[in-house]
């Protein structure tokens, strides 16, 4: 039996529960994580819903990079991108690029890594989503260290933990600390390395984030190596590798096993030293991680100088000095790269900065002038009124036909004025009106809207034909659609050709994110010339034609409000095509 829309609508709810729970307990269950993004990847073929298999597979792509399954991350990061490019998802396309970044720069390709980052961290900051900004400036940390640039990690490290206290998500504050420590512990600042980490373990343990903690014991491991505190880094680094051993975590895996060794080596314990090196060595061999096989190489080079083994010791020492050279190589052209990248981006930032000033600046102009209408037309009302009153009293005493006609024209002008007034007021109430968002009925709105121009000359000439989409819902502000409706249907009767027969087409289609109105006639049309200045207050197109000129000023302040935008195609004598997208909003 085929399910209905309501039936549809409370699955791909449920499953969307699914991957808020998988993406929760990643930290702690990585396998549970797993397991639940390919149950909703079941539901989501099972309703034919491509957007609810591209959460699935952003998801399942990031499980996948962090267990070293960089194919197969990749794949569904690729799927999920191809969607969520088509659909012009900027979130969706932000998250699948990090999981994509994560494996190239997890596997020494830096500058590919950065690019994609770099990507994300513009998408998120302009989301304003901080928890994902956060995220993205530990990672951009990451590979400053591997560009050996301390001072610009530290800056991305510090950012991180300034990001992650907007969320008050201790997690991505702590995600900060760990490398923040093996910095300070490079720098020999080895007693601010310890407090670093321990506050890292303070946090990653209160929020029971088991895969992060085991990062974190790893980096109070390697600062107790380095104070000669063995007993306490064994107890440690075993710790970080079981936790690593059962999430699957290949990356944690290889680091704990090369830091196994490097303490065995220190306590003298060739074999075990040799044995947990090797076990690192394949690990990174059969997962690409590139930096813990040459770190691997040359401990395991140490290991047999230490035992005498000159042979032996050439020949990782070889091993070592050639994947090194071809990394010295390929760091080179990342650096290069990378930093040609970042110049990019904050070539961009700061673009957008100035950007983002002209638009305060504007907005406060905007607010300025809005203040200044309201009490000008306020002010006017009265006095308006009473030339009104004073111009129908005339109208009784005077009864010469020259001197009436010249009455009307003035109180025709009067009118003009006072519709001005109005026009300004609606523009003020527009803007400082409280959201109260309500189901609208297309059908009722657009017939009422209709009648309200029966009064125009042309309005019986007029033939209207609507198209309304089947089973719309749609929520948002009725004054403000009203408002909308209205301009468009206004300006299509009045600038309507008396030559031909006038035809009014008005459409309201909806997709997944848009409700569009389109409102096309086949009137006057716009000189191309003119065009550019449609929005503008007090424009108008054709003097002939009655009006304040501040309709479609009133339209796009209308539409902006509701988050939308509007444009228009038009030549002249053949007509104009007015388009209005708005999100869509459920109740």
């Amino acid at each position: 039996m085929e399910q209905t829309e309501t039936e549809k609508n409370s699955v791909e709810e449920e499953a969307k529960a699914l991957l808020v729970q998988a993406f929760a307990c990643r930290t702690y269950d990585l396998q549970k994580s797993i397991a639940l993004a390919q149950q909703v990847i079941t539901t989501s073929e099972q309703l034919a819903n491509e957007a609810l298999g591209a959460l699935a597979k952003n998801q399942l792509a990031l499980y996948s990079m962090i267990r070293g399954d960089y194919q197969r991350s990749l794949a569904f990061a690729e799927e999920a991108l191809t969607f969520f490019n088509h659909k012009q998802d900027l979130k969706g396309i932000a998250d699948a690029k990090y999981a994509i970044a994560g494996v190239h720069y997890k596997t020494d390709n830096f500058h590919f890594g950065l690019v994609y980052l770099l990507d994300c961290l513009f998408i998120y900051r302009n989301l304003h989503d901080h928890y994902n900004e956060a995220r993205v400036l530990k990672s951009i940390g990451t590979i400053y260290e591997y560009l050996d640039d301390q001072e610009n990690a530290i800056s991305s490290y510090l950012s991180c933990v300034s990001a992650g206290r907007l969320t008050n998500d201790p997690n991505l504050e702590s995600n900060a600390y760990n490398p923040l420590s093996g910095i300070y512990l490079k720098r020999g600042m080895t007693d601010l390395a310890l407090a670093t980490i321990e506050k890292s373990i303070t946090l990653k343990t209160q929020t029971n984030d088991i895969r992060g903690l085991a990062y974190s014991l790893y980096g109070r491991g390697k600062v107790y190596i380095k104070l000669k505190k063995f007993d306490q880094a064994f107890d440690d680094l075993n710790r970080a590798l079981n936790i690593h051993l059962e999430a699957g975590d290949q990356l944690g895996i290889s680091m704990a096993y090369n830091k196994l060794g490097v303490l065995y080596h220190a306590l003298e314990q060739y074999d075990k030293a040799r044995e947990h090196l090797v076990l690192a060595k394949q690990v990174s061999d059969q997962y690409n991680i590139r930096f813990i096989r040459y770190k691997s190489l040359y401990n395991l080079h140490l290991v047999a100088r230490s035992e005498g083994n000159v042979n032996e010791a050439l020949d990782f020492l070889e091993q070592y000095i050639v994947i090194k050279e071809t990394l010295v190589v390929a760091h080179t052209y990342n650096a290069v790269k990378s930093y040609e990248a970042i110049a990019k981006v904050k070539f961009l930032e700061l673009e957008a900065e100035i950007q983002r000033s002209k638009t305060e600046i504007i907005e406060k102009k905007n607010a300025e002038l809005d203040s200044f209408f309201y009490r000008v037309s306020h002010d006017l009302k009265g006095p308006i009124s009473s030339l009104l009153g004073l111009n129908n009293l005339m109208k009784y005493e005077i009864k010469d036909p020259q001197a009436l006609k010249y009455i009307d024209m003035y109180q025709s002008q009067i009118l003009r004025i006072d519709n001005i007034v109005l026009d300004l007021i609606n523009i003020t109430r527009m803007n400082h009106s409280e959201v109260n968002r309500v189901k609208i009925d297309f059908k009722t709105l657009l017939n009422d809207c209709i009648n309200t121009y029966q009064f125009l000359d042309n309005f019986k000439r007029i033939k209207f034909s609507i198209d309304i989409a089947p089973d719309l819902e749609f929520y948002s502000e009725w004054a403000i659609i009203n408002t909308i409706l209205q301009n468009l249907i206004e300006n299509a009767i009045k600038y309507s050709m008396p030559e031909k027969e006038p035809v009014v087409h008005i459409s309201i289609l909806r997709d997944e994110k848009f409700l569009t109105i389109v409102v096309e006639d086949n009137g006057m049309g716009i000189n191309p010339q003119l065009q550019s200045k449609v929005f503008n207050m007090f424009f108008r197109a054709n003097d002939h034609v009655e009006g304040t000129g501040l309709g479609l000023y009133i339209l796009k302040r209308a539409v902006e409000r509701l988050q939308g935008d509007v444009s228009f195609k038009s030549e002249v004598y053949q007509g104009t095509t007015f388009t209005v997208r708005l999100p869509f909003f459920r109740a």
